[in-house]
């Protein structure tokens, strides 16, 4: 598969200066406002910016597949003649649905797009993305759309159906679940790239408070003279270790959230089968695995 250099600098909606890989299902990872946005409609020709790949082709001429943050269906079409929007000759709706029986959304084909949930909308988007077959697919927020009880199914499909085709992509998100599932993870903070690498090379060693905060490590905390960052869910409870004190303890999906004081504040999520005596001004022992605890550059 095709890896792909970009190297692009934007002045208006953002100033930003990005430098990095696109390797494969790749997360372009940064919080609201970083400008993953904008860096995608500048590839997408979209908005007005500088340097490679693209620099002075037209939008048009750019072989890329879009999929924006809300699927932008039309609503009064069917979903074959969304999909087959983008193609042109007598053949194109017989491609479209060839296209969507291969992704196993034949039976979709004659419902009106105004019909479909979130999921299944983000499915047909990424078809008719598809269909032109693209060198480039670019992804904007794809878990944005999408409720708790389809989010993880129709991420693991729209993933599959990218590597299967060996098309590589660039998946603008702030969702670290999503940048865990990625081939390639770059981190933008800043105004520009701050890291890029495996997801697991950068899960294993943020190196940096900042990239710590974009993986999702939830307790951050300086001592001796050094910084430390571990996650919520890889403190353990246990009979011996670091006491410390229940602050608060809230339900947090099927965990329940603590937060203690240790004697600096750590945040924990206790499993639902663990949580006897979890009450806040109650004291519980913690341990915090060395392999799971991050030594950080302060920076």
């Amino acid at each position: 598969m095709k890896a792909w250099e970009v190297d692009y600098r934007l002045h208006v909606p953002i100033a930003l200066h990005a430098q990095f890989e696109i390797r494969g299902f790749t997360a372009l990872l940064g919080r609201s406002g970083a400008g993953k946005t904008s860096l995608l409609k500048a590839l997408a020709g979209l908005l007005p910016a500088a340097g490679t790949p693209f620099e002075g082709i037209a939008p048009e001429a750019r072989n890329i597949g879009y999929l924006p943050q809300n699927a932008a269906l039309f609503p009064h079409l069917t979903v074959l003649e969304n999909v087959a929007y983008p193609l042109r000759g007598r053949t194109r709706f017989a491609a479209a649905q060839s296209l969507l029986d291969a992704l196993a959304l034949g039976g979709f084909a004659q419902r009106p797009a105004a019909t479909l949930s979130g999921g299944e909308a983000q499915r047909i988007a990424l078809a008719r993305a598809l269909a032109r077959r693209p060198e480039l697919l670019l992804l904007d927020e794809p878990s944005a759309a999408l409720d708790a009880t389809t989010r993880d199914s129709t991420l693991n499909w729209l993933i599959d159906a990218i590597t299967s085709r060996a098309i590589p992509a660039l998946a603008a998100t702030h969702d670290p679940a999503i940048a865990g599932r990625a081939d390639w993870l770059v981190l933008l903070s800043g105004s520009r790239v701050i890291r890029q690498g495996t997801p697991r090379a950068l899960f294993d060693d943020p190196q940096t408070k900042a990239v710590a905060e974009l993986l999702g490590f939830a307790n951050i905390w300086a001592e001796s003279g050094c910084a430390y960052a571990i996650r919520a869910d890889d403190i353990e409870i246990t009979s011996s270790g670091i006491p410390a004190i229940i602050l608060s303890a809230r339900e947090h999906g099927p965990d329940l959230r603590l937060e203690c004081a240790a004697p600096h504040k750590l945040i924990i999520f206790v499993k639902s089968g663990d949580r006897a005596d979890m009450r806040p001004g109650s004291t519980i022992h913690l341990t915090l695995p060395q392999s799971r605890l991050k030594r950080l550059e302060r920076v």
